[in-house]
């Protein structure tokens, strides 16, 4: 077994650090898609039958996938299902051709060789056979696939190859190094049962009418079955052999006999002891996290954390999740994106595996209650040296106004000031008011400025993204250390760095939010 030890890679990171205490700079982004060239739409391929399917929207993936040094974009699209009358929806692969005057991205999907064709939901990157490259896999409703990067430019498809073509209904995945043997493994959230087969009608509340027919499956009060109409899925874990042929190892690692709605998914390190740990974000059932025993095997330390529910003991409708340093004390906290009514739930890291729900006295559970949010994202927004939040929202029933939910169809993303401590305020008028049907998000600096710029899918809608204008300080760093195999892209890396007497924690992590992955 292999002592535990942080990644050593080369690797870029930008960390955004004052030199000393100052006041970030007033938080600015504007919507940059024209001018950027970012051309996507995504595409539920919605029917009006109301399957399930075409609540989950997409992701997108930010990674280097030619090794240039600025981060192209993958967007993950949906797909075709019976009824549907419209262009084909189809996953893109857009490169950063990042210059002086800014980033152009520039659609090099048929060139890749990308030809996915299922109905896509999330994805994730990595340098699964160790080449020095990053790969792609992308889950969906149906067989997932693993796109291996050959390196020249173009991707070969090899889900069925490698053993990772789960065909249940996915949602996101996430690569690390879960046994510390030099390369990375996979985890995947399941959602449900559902299946063309088994659609059942659902008035517009989400629940099944005893009336309800195939005859009628078209009727104008039709809505979106409840995930409780279906049951949940067991996850998978696949372990990587090395060379880029995974196993799966879900009932060896004691990760088995748990069948819930998986959704949100992060790898870190949860309770200080340099193992990677797991945590996922359920709908309708509670929320997931696994201690590693640092042998191959996992421990479900869900209830004892303090993670598992909410305050009063309800299992809540979890979808995204971000694991970042959100009151600066070193230790990692998580976030989890709820239904509408629920509350964003905020666990403050108290040490040794051991959580607070800190929602209400964070500031961040009232604003958030009329909200339906996805998408999560820690960034500096205002390079004040704390991370910031930003949440991507929308409902899931398109006559969520008329028939009494909380919230409309469409609703405006947030972002939260963090004030110090841990303690955030919302912010708006700065560039992120759009109302829209928000899912998947992701971070990163597309322009090569020091700063983050922000990238949302929205569900059927034109994806958007945010070029962050915010003036302020800061410098980029990159540990010289020797590369591993399968590590190009330092997954599993922490680095902290100190500043007059405060000290920022960041760890590189391959997937976060929803359905997607930040650099």
């Amino acid at each position: 077994m292999r002592r535990p030890q942080l990644a050593g890679v080369v690797v870029t990171l930008t960390l955004l650090a004052p030199a000393q205490a100052v006041d970030g700079g007033e938080i600015r982004f504007r919507e940059a898609s024209e001018t950027w060239g970012l051309d996507f739409r995504h595409n539920a391929g919605f029917t009006g039958r109301m399957y399930m399917v075409e609540t989950m929207g997409g992701g997108v993936v930010l990674f280097d996938y030619d090794g240039d040094g600025d981060d192209d974009v993958f967007f993950i699209d949906g797909g075709t299902l019976p009824g549907y009358d419209g262009p084909p929806p189809r996953s893109r692969l857009l490169r950063n051709d990042a210059s002086a005057k800014g980033p152009r991205f520039v659609d090099v999907t048929d060139s890749a060789g990308i030809d996915f064709e299922g109905y896509g939901a999330g994805g994730a990157a990595g340098d699964v056979d160790g080449d020095g490259d990053l790969d792609l896999y992308v889950t969906s409703f149906g067989p997932n696939e693993l796109l291996l990067n050959l390196g020249d430019g173009r991707f070969r498809a090899a889900g069925a190859e490698r053993g990772v073509a789960d065909a249940n209904w996915s949602a996101s995945a996430a690569f690390g190094d879960l046994d510390l043997d030099g390369d990375l493994d996979l985890y995947v959230t399941n959602y449900t049962d559902f299946s063309l087969g088994n659609h059942k009608f659902c008035g517009l509340g989400g629940s099944r009418n005893a009336a309800d027919s195939d005859a009628n499956d078209t009727a104008p009060e039709r809505g979106y079955c409840h995930p409780d109409m279906y049951d949940g899925v067991p996850d998978r874990f696949y372990r990587n052999n090395g060379r880029g042929h995974f196993v799966d190892a879900t009932a060896d690692a004691g990760l088995d006999g748990i069948a819930e709605a998986g959704l949100g998914v992060v790898i870190g390190d949860l309770n200080g002891d340099l193992w990677p740990d797991l945590y996922v974000a359920n709908d309708k059932d509670p929320n997931l996290l696994f201690r590693n025993m640092g042998a191959g095997r996992f421990e479900n330390d869900s209830l004892l954390s303090g993670t598992a529910y909410d305050r009063a003991g309800n299992a809540e409708a979890g979808m995204g999740v971000e694991l970042a340093d959100l009151d600066g004390d070193g230790r990692q906290d998580l976030v989890v994106t709820n239904f509408a009514l629920e509350t964003n739930a905020f666990y403050r890291s108290a040490g040794s595996g051991v959580f607070l729900d800190q929602r209400f006295p964070s500031g961040l559970a009232q604003p958030s209650l009329q909200r339906l949010a996805f998408g999560v994202n820690a960034l500096d927004a205002d390079l004040d040296g704390d991370l910031d939040l930003f949440v991507a929202n929308g409902h899931i029933q398109p006559e969520a106004a008329r028939i009494g939910e909380v919230g409309t169809y469409e609703q405006p993303n947030q972002l939260f000031e963090n004030l110090g401590s841990g303690r955030f305020r919302e912010r708006s008028g700065i560039g992120l008011d759009q109302v829209r049907t928000s899912r998947g998000s992701a971070v990163s600096d597309l322009d090569l400025d020091g700063d983050l710029d922000l990238v949302v899918v929205n569900s059927n809608q034109p994806a958007e993204i945010y070029e962050n204008l915010t003036a302020g300080r800061w410098f980029a760093l990159a540990p010289s250390l020797p590369a591993r195999p399968g590590q190009v892209d330092a997954v599993g890396s922490r680095i902290a760095l100190t500043a007059g007497n405060a000290t920022q924690v960041r760890e590189v992590r391959a997937a976060s939010s929803y359905l997607s992955q930040s650099t």
